[in-house]
């Protein structure tokens, strides 16, 4: 019982940076840290407030841990000087919101087809006065433009991906389109940035788009899964000109990646 804390104070301080982070950014960084960190449990829901303004409505622990990750531990790198970024895998807006502090002069097009979350994504784009930087669209990215379905049969919002082509059952119906669709629908010749989390689809999206088309891209960060090979995305992304700027590996196949478009 005596080395308890110690041991725990050591298991948490790789963690100081992000702790640090939470404390300078949060009026509330105690009953943050002490929530995100397990030492007590948390009422939901609860508003997440930044000093500098920023307000997000957290409904459960896996939207305070989407928080701390964007604002705290900075999984996503974001330039200041981004005047175009691609938002895909939105969910309720939390990098949508973080981007548009960093980056003061960028426009965000924000991709979420699940109909609830867009829902949350809608309103905290509202709330935070973003209407006309922020367009939120109901698209999710695949290998093909389709009608597709989304699996709803976890509560865990960030866990919701598409299901497999042609699987018969449930889901919610969502439209699919491909990169090249999206830059045509939206009129864009670059993007600076395209954020992707869209849980395990960037297996079917990357190797599925001509690299003119990824190339289009100055930056990508993006979350990736195991449901298949990291080196194969990889490879993909490097035959496509971009080169490996930032890799934090999470586990087998999984982690987040930050890329740069070589010139």
């Amino acid at each position: 019982m005596e080395l308890a804390r110690p041991l725990r104070a050591f298991r948490h301080a790789s963690r100081v940076p992000e702790l640090w982070r939470c404390m300078r950014q949060t009026v509330n960084w105690g009953t943050l840290i002490g929530g995100y960190l397990g030492f007590w449990q948390l009422a939901y829901p609860r508003e997440f407030r930044t000093r500098r303004g920023d307000v997000l409505t957290l409904e459960d622990f896996h939207d305070l841990v989407t928080a701390w990750i964007v604002f705290f531990r900075r999984e996503y790198q974001v330039d200041s000087s981004c005047r175009l970024i691609v938002d895909a895998g939105a969910n309720i807006g939390t990098f949508s919101l973080f981007a548009a502090r960093e980056a003061a002069g960028a426009r965000i097009i924000a991709l979420e087809p699940f109909p609830v979350t867009r829902a949350r994504l809608e309103g905290h784009v509202a709330r935070n006065q973003l209407g006309e930087r922020v367009a939120c669209r109901p698209w999710a990215l695949g290998r093909a433009d389709a009608s597709r379905r989304m699996d709803d049969s976890s509560g865990i919002s960030q866990s919701r991906g598409l299901c497999g082509e042609g699987a018969a059952g449930g889901g919610v119906p969502v439209e699919a389109v491909t990169l090249a669709t999206l830059w045509q629908r939206e009129g864009l010749d670059q993007v600076d940035l395209l954020k992707m989390d869209i849980e395990g689809g960037e297996h079917e999206v990357i190797p599925a788009t001509p690299p003119e088309v990824l190339r289009k891209a100055a930056a990508l960060a993006m979350e990736y899964h195991p449901n298949g090979s990291k080196d194969e995305l990889f490879s993909r992304l490097k035959d496509a000109g971009f080169a490996l700027a930032h890799d934090a590996p999470a586990g087998l196949n999984s982690g987040v990646a930050h890329f740069r478009r070589e010139a």
